[in-house]
Order: C-alpha cells, then structure tokens, then sequence
C-alpha cells in the first residue's frame, strides 16, 4: 500500500504547488498576499487529515535529504562532502547569497496548519499531536538558520493578516516547546487509528510518534541550553520520557526507486534523476571525514566511500599493485595501488604546489577549501584518462548511492544515534544522572547498525582504545561530537547546526579554510526586503551586528 500511495500522491503535489513569485512581478505587494491567501485555501480542499499526514511527512523528508546530499553546501560547510567542479561550497560561497529555504518551509507549514485544521474539524486529536510535531520541526529549522522570523503571526492571510511581524527568537523557541507539550498531550489523548498506509515514517505506530516528539524536544532543549534558564530541568525531565532509542526507530522515509510525482520515489544519486554520471562524480568525501574514518577503522568506510581507483603512473622500476576489494554491500571495484614517481615533471609539478599528499592510500577525500576544481584535491594530472569531473587520486562515493532505491537509503530527518549523542552529551555535563558512556555508545551503536554493519563489527569496533571516552569532561564532549559528527552524515542540517553550536570537532581551520570564517546563519530571502520591509528590518535589528549577512548572530549564538 505504500508504494502505491507513493506512486499515486499527485493530488496534494498538484494542490500545494505554489506559483513563483518570478512570475507574479508586475503584482503589488497586497496582490501577492492575496494571491498568498487563496493558496491557503486551496491547500485542504477536497482532502483529508491522513493523505496530509503522508504529504507532509514525504514532503518534509524530501526537504532535509536535499540539504544531505542534492545540495552541496551544507555538506561542504560540515566537511563531509566537498565539490570538485563548479562550485564553491568548499569554502562557504552559497551563504554569501539570499536563501529561499525559509519559503520551502512555509509551503509545507500550509499543509500542515491545513492538516491541523481538518483534524480538529473531525477532532482527530492523534493526528493534530502529529501534526504539530511537523509544525515544529519547521518553524525550529527556520529561526535556527535565519534569527527571527514570522511564527504568531504566520499563516493568517485568510485572517487578514498579509504583512506577519517577525517573532523574537527567545519567544519561537518558548512556543515551540509549549506544541510540543500539547502534541504529546494531544496523542495521549487521541484515541483513532493512524493508518499505515498514509503514515510513511512509523507505519501507524502512535508510541514511535511520541518518541520523536520527545526527541525532537530534546533537540531543541539541548540547542537552546545556553540560553534558557530552565533547560537542564527540562532535559532532566526528558530523560525519562520515552525517546528514539533503538537502531530501527528513526524519523526517515524509505524510497521506492521508480518515477513518480515529483520526483521523490527514488533516490537523488540514481540513475533515474541523474541519468549521467558526472552530476553524482562532482561529489566526493571530504578528507577531514575520510581521515577520521581511516584514524578510527571505521567500517562505514567501506560502505559511504569508493577505493581510488588509478592514484598514479607507476614507476618503470615498481610494479603497480592492482586489487579488487568487495564492501558490506557486495559492490566491487578493482584499483591500482601505485608508486609514486616524483620525477615524473607532470607529477613533480602538482608536488612543488603542496597538494600531492595522501600518496598511495586506498581511501583519500578531496581537501576543505579547495578551489573545485577537479585537478585539485590531491593531484591529478592525466587530464585526458579523468574527464571533466575526473580525479583518480580521490574517492568517489560508494556505489551505493548510485542506486535508486536501498534499504540503507533513506530521507532522514531524525535518528535514533542523534537522540543518544545528545543524552550522552547531557549527561557529560551534568544535565542528567548517570554516566555518558552507555548513552555514548548507544549512539556509535546504533549508528554502525543503521549503516548495515554487523554486531560483530560493531562490537569490534567498540573495544578500540580509541573509542573509550576519558575520563575528563572536555575530552568526553570532544569523543561524543566527534561520533556525533560522523553519525549526522546525510543529514547536514542538523551537523550544521551542531557544528556552529558546539564548535566541536575543531574542523575550521582544516586544509585551506583557514582564512574562510564559518557562517553562523542563512541570509533572509531577497522578497523579504521587498514585500515584508517593516518585518525584515526588525528580523535584522536583533542581529549583531544588525546586518543581514552569514556572520551576524542570532540570539542562540550570543
């Protein structure tokens, strides 16, 4: 019944298509509004509150997997993905510009209050609980990445309101733990059938719900701990609430690999979106990733990333060695594992520019803050054998995410791992009882599962030294960011957002960004300044500085 659904969601696709305001120019600004307010209403015509649910949570899914892998620029600012052609992502150029986000957001946020509506209307409390939970989610997404933003006043065209006023952050972020509250409560009290067909994420499993609530909670609580006086009592209170807890209780949505809608039924990578390879070839892992890896032997290696394929020419007086090694998954691939002759002037030209390193390694990631450019990285000079997005010397993605749909391939909003970390986290601080390694390794745990690696690897991996926690405060936040960080892979929002929060790991200054600043937020969307001055103004007023770029703080930061 899913894949059914899946092929066949074109109703909610088609009445929640919004018009680009490219095309709207000649309107005024209460025409736009306007125009605004009758998309609203057509949104829950002729609709029910269980095909929202599976729009929603398909839709909202979706959105966070682009951020992962479709989008480079959150995957290149954490350091797990960098670009070797055409862009500028490994060094933070996409946050110099506007970002449309914010109306990406609000588009599914209409839906939902639409959902919330109709569910009230045959008072559906469970799917009102659920529905919250989406609402929060993306209004927290929004404030995190851009300051203050419309939240009270959000959404009320149809109340006359066409010009809504940027809510304060402190104020979003006490609202949005007050829905939370209420879609718990909501759900406890809700007493209908979730069908299974229409619930993609948990298959009509209320109690999963209330742990993603609980979780997502948490989240928000731990982001926000440095500013809210009350957080570590919350936290502590959430610590006995039902969470995400096992490898298997995640807030992520499978693919069915055909075509379909809009273009959601099978993954981005795969053959049936990217048709050639050069799109999924201009992507690759970054070398602060790969080495954490390689440092840790960390089996998920094998199973994200691709063996170089031919570093080098060999030697006349060496013997290249070639190899064929088979991943977790059953992909093989056959490399060359060279020597490196530095006499060759073609190789000695790349080596004097100090960007011939990583010699002879069977894994190697492309360097942050490289220009893109596919030369670059760690050297590459048979420019006739590479192509255009060619380099021999760096790994590909695994052949993995060349498929169109896997079971290890998911649009992922939340993990269970995530949850973990951040319970162990808390409890490093002393926000919660109890030690942080159970939770700690609960989190690398759940993880590795996630990934299909074995219980005995993951056991094995486990008993490294290198993965114990020590004994002292700094260096357990230290461990768990760093298990943390790896775990976030594909879901780049949250890496992103953990990474500007925590400063942990220390990645900024690696390979060449050392002269490249980390940028704290997105810059509001250009229509902002036009259609909603007086809001925007105030939005940036609470900045500091009060200027509408990547660099100003918001009120989480200062």
């Amino acid at each position: 019944m899913t894949t059914f659904l899946l092929k066949n969601m074109k109703l909610s696709v088609r009445i929640f298509s919004i018009m680009a305001i490219a095309g709207l120019v000649s309107c005024s600004d209460d025409e736009l509004r306007t125009y605004d307010s009758l998309q609203q209403k057509n949104a829950v015509e002729s609709v029910n509150d269980p095909y929202l649910l599976a729009s929603i949570i398909k839709k909202t899914a979706l959105f966070y997997q682009k951020m992962g892998f479709d989008n480079r620029m959150l995957p290149g600012a954490v350091q797990h993905m960098e670009s070797n052609y055409q862009s500028g992502d490994n060094f933070y150029s996409g946050f110099k510009s506007p970002v449309n986000d914010m109306y990406t957001a609000m588009d599914i946020l209409k839906l939902i209050d639409g959902g919330i509506g109709l569910a009230e209307t045959r008072d559906s409390k469970t799917h009102q609980g659920i529905f919250k939970i989406f609402r929060v989610l993306l209004f927290s997404y929004m404030t995190d990445f851009y300051g203050d933003v419309y939240y009270s006043e959000a959404l009320k065209a149809r109340e006359g309101i066409l010009y809504p006023k940027y809510d304060k952050q402190t104020d979003i972020y006490t609202g949005l733990l007050k829905e939370l509250d209420e879609a718990n409560a909501l759900m406890a009290a809700g007493t209908e059938t979730i069908s299974g067909s229409y619930d993609l994420m948990f298959a009509g499993d209320k109690a999963k719900w209330q742990k993603f609530s609980n979780s997502l909670k948490l989240r928000l609580l731990m982001r926000a701990s440095a500013k809210l006086p009350d957080a570590a009592a919350m936290i502590s209170a959430l610590a006995n609430e039902p969470v995400l807890s096992e490898a298997t209780e995640n807030a992520s949505i499978s693919y069915i690999g055909t075509v379909g809608g809009d273009n959601g039924n099978s993954w981005t990578g795969g053959p049936l979106n990217w048709g050639t390879i050069d799109n999924f070839d201009t992507r690759r892992p970054a070398k602060t990733l790969v080495d954490k890896l390689t440092e840790l032997n960390d089996p998920r290696m094998q199973i994200w990333f691709a063996p170089v394929e031919k570093p080098w020419t060999s030697d006349p007086a060496k013997n290249g060695v070639s190899f064929t090694t088979t991943d977790p998954n059953g992909y093989t691939y056959t490399s060359t594992w060279e020597y490196i002759n530095r006499k060759n002037k073609d190789i000695a030209a790349y080596a004097t520019k100090d960007i011939l390193i990583d010699s002879n390694k069977v894994y190697v990631g492309f360097i942050a803050g490289m220009l893109s450019d596919w030369k670059n990285g760690n050297g590459h000079y048979d420019i006739a054998a590479g192509g255009t997005v060619g380099n021999f010397k760096v790994s590909k993605f695994s052949k993995l995410f060349r498929e169109d749909k896997h079971p290890l391939l998911k649009a992922m909003v939340m993990n269970s791992d995530e949850v973990q970390f951040i319970l162990a986290e808390a409890a490093a601080k002393g926000l919660i009882s109890g030690g942080a390694d159970a939770y700690y390794r609960k989190g690398v745990t759940n993880s590795l599962l996630r990934w299909g690696v074995s219980a005995d690897a993951v056991a094995k991996y486990l008993a490294q030294p290198a993965i114990a926690l020590p004994a002292d405060k700094a260096g357990q936040l230290a461990k768990i960011a760093d298990q943390k960080w790896i775990s976030l892979f594909m879901v780049s929002a949250e890496a992103y957002l953990d990474l500007r929060r925590t400063r942990l790991p220390n990645i900024f200054n690696n390979g060449r960004l050392s002269g490249f600043p980390f940028p704290e937020r997105y810059r509001y969307p250009g229509n902002e300044l036009g259609q909603n001055k007086s809001a925007y103004d105030e939005g940036v007023s609470s900045l500091t500085p009060a200027v509408d770029d990547q660099f100003s703080k918001m009120w989480l930061l200062k």
